[in-house]
């Protein structure tokens, strides 16, 4: 393990242990163990994730297993998932904008302030946005281009339970000197009612697996509610 790595990994265990010690918490370090290792899923109930002291997403990364990762951070706007062998997903407006400890790493996303997640509207999410990314995959400075498009009264199920959103499908277009150019779809699922984002799947650059993300703890409130 590499030094960085083994620091992250103490950081994010002392956190969760001065947080809590509830069963919840430690059945949740328990799973967290396995990602990366274990072809098993994670999987907890209802009643794990409400009484969770940390918000609670699930995380598919590829054809790896589904595991758990806990809310950290929340730092200028930024939100920071961790995990416990040393993995960080860190969002803005759902966007992933960054990450730590996977193979080939996001470091850098540019004109964050015109990412059309930004915007409450619905339909002001319509509209094409430019930024560049910089990757530990060589890929400095490369340029893409998307147009959002809306798809209405899209029903999701999250832990059973059947939800309305608005699914937003997101056309990227990626244009580099040394990779050449591709396309796929980032897609983002809203609750309609609420505007919470829900369900996420995205793809940080033509080299990256499909990291997919599952907010369990909102949708765990707008039931309870």
């Amino acid at each position: 393990m590499k030094p960085f790595k083994a620091s992250f990994v103490l950081i994010v265990v002392s956190l969760f242990s001065i947080s809590s010690c509830s069963t919840t918490q430690q059945a949740y370090l328990r799973n967290i163990e396995m990602y990366f290792e274990s072809g098993i899923d994670v999987t907890l109930s209802n009643d794990e994730i409400s009484q969770s002291t940390s918000d609670l997403i699930y995380v598919k990364n590829g054809d790896r297993s589904t595991v758990t990762m806990a809310l950290g951070f929340i730092e200028n706007g930024q939100y920071k998932w961790l995990s416990r062998d040393g993995v960080m997903l860190i969002t803005e407006n759902g966007r992933l904008v960054r990450t730590i400890g996977l193979e080939h790493n996001l470091l850098y996303v540019s004109n964050l302030s015109s990412d059309p997640l930004r915007t409450t509207s619905p339909h002001d999410k319509e509209r094409q946005w430019d930024r560049v990314i910089d990757t530990e995959y060589g890929e400095y400075g490369v340029s893409l281009s998307s147009q959002t498009f809306i798809a209405t009264n899209e029903v999701i199920s999250v832990q059973t339970q059947q939800l309305v959103t608005n699914k937003y499908v997101e056309s990227v277009h990626y244009q580099s000197q040394k990779h050449g150019e591709h396309q796929w779809t980032n897609t983002f699922w809203f609750h309609q009612a609420s505007g919470q984002l829900l369900k996420s799947s995205q793809k940080l650059s033509s080299q990256s697996e499909t990291l997919e993300i599952t907010y369990l703890s909102r949708a765990i409130r707008l039931m309870e509610n």
